[in-house]
């Protein structure tokens, strides 16, 4: 069983490689570093403004060590054709759940760390806090996160499996009932709660603590491991097409008006290269969503050259993500022997690029009047926008659709 799971392990981790490798590309990796450089240099801006001992930064606090406790969940690997061939492994498949449970927890405890220092800037502020103190609360979330991935691995055993609404209330209510012990008490004895309630999840199911013969549910350990690949590649499909992952196809009457705005009568290509983009889950979920996170992004930012900056990389990054459309169309036999010339073919493509980046470069800049609703800052990125959108139209298009004709 050890061969086995290192073996899945292996595989796994060979698979999540290949899609990272398409999500991390060059595009979004520069993306990200001017991302989360913005988001630093926002939080570090926002620090400063902070007074010490205010009653909302300690509910934020519990709040975020709650939800950390939450990240990382139990990657067992189990198979839906394991409960056929290794039903009889009784004693092997506990050592295989082991195996799984100390692989999440290491990576869990690694994610719950960085989670606990993005919030440690933030204490400081508005906490005083000393360097045992600091230790302490790390050592509070550390044992939160085991706690969780302890109820995890309860849950797959036949006794406990039927009872999935006690699994989901301790996954919050026991970080939460330590969260606030350590922040409106003091982190000292925040850990002691949280050391009890760990405790007393070994303690009080002693089928997993000493009795290692229950057997395990095989169609709740099967389908959570379903839902957490479902989750991960969710995720991946933020940026990619994951073939598990399709959306379904539906009569949508509302979006007749956006295909008429997108296309133009009398050009084919024009209506086709519209209703792709429409019908489309890969490319339109990605343009919607990139939207929809640049919005709250350059919201929350404050106002200035970084919002701005923050604009343009994301109306860059929808851009780069229209290209592919191009080749929607390029399988189909049929539509190589249109009467239309190849330049037509280009300019309808263009122009649903033009119309589209216009469009999303306008909510994008919209968003940026943030909470103080600096309508100033908000013209400024609306004109940025608006002289990007016709770079990228004239310029910038029209050297990629060179490159995919070739």
């Amino acid at each position: 069983m050890n061969k086995l799971f290192s073996k899945r392990r292996s595989q796994h981790f060979m698979l999540l490689l290949r899609y990272w490798r398409l999500v991390f590309n060059d595009h979004f990796v520069i993306a990200l570093f001017f991302l989360f450089g913005a988001l630093a240099y926002g939080y570090s801006q926002w620090l400063p403004t902070l007074g010490p001992h205010e009653w909302w930064t300690r509910l934020i606090l519990i709040g975020w060590f709650t939800v950390i406790a939450q990240i990382g969940r139990l990657a067992t690997l189990i198979k839906k054709s394991d409960p056929v061939f290794l039903l009889p492994q009784v004693e092997g498949i506990h050592r295989y759940l082991n195996q799984a449970t100390w692989y999440s927890l290491i990576l869990a405890e690694i994610m719950t760390v960085v989670g606990a220092f993005i919030a440690l800037p933030f204490a400081l502020t508005t906490e005083k806090l000393s360097s045992a103190e600091i230790m302490t609360i790390f050592l509070v979330a550390i044992v939160n996160k085991a706690d969780w991935m302890h109820v995890a691995r309860k849950s797959l055993s036949l006794r406990w499996g039927g009872q999935q609404w006690r699994t989901r209330l301790e996954y919050w209510v026991n970080p939460l009932l330590a969260s606030i012990a350590m922040w409106l008490v003091n982190p000292y004895v925040g850990l002691v709660v949280a050391v009890i309630l760990y405790l007393a999840v070994i303690v009080y199911y002693r089928d997993l603590a000493v009795n290692w013969r229950i057997a395990v549910n095989w169609r709740i350990a099967v389908k959570a491991e379903q839902d957490r690949m479902y989750g991960v590649y969710r995720f991946f499909n933020l940026f990619t097409d994951v073939p598990s992952v399709q959306g379904n196809t539906k009569r949508r009457k509302w979006a007749d008006g956006l295909i008429r705005w997108l296309s133009k009568d009398g050009q084919p290509w024009s209506y086709l290269y519209a209703r792709a983009f429409v019908r489309s889950t890969e490319v339109s979920g990605i343009v919607s969503r990139l939207t929809l996170l640049g919005m709250v992004i350059v919201f929350l930012l404050p106002a200035g050259w970084l919002s701005t900056l923050v604009v343009v990389l994301f109306i860059y990054l929808i851009a780069t993500q229209l290209m592919p459309l191009y080749d929607q169309y390029e399988s189909n036999v049929f539509t190589h022997i249109y009467p239309i010339p190849a330049s037509q073919q280009q300019a309808d493509f263009k122009q649903l690029l033009a119309k589209v980046t216009a469009l999303e470069a306008l909510l994008i800049a919209l968003a940026s009047i943030d909470w103080q609703l600096n309508v100033g800052q908000m013209v400024i990125n609306l004109i940025i926008a608006a002289v990007e959108v016709v770079l990228l139209s004239r310029f910038y298009f029209n050297v990629r659709v060179k490159k995919l004709m070739k």
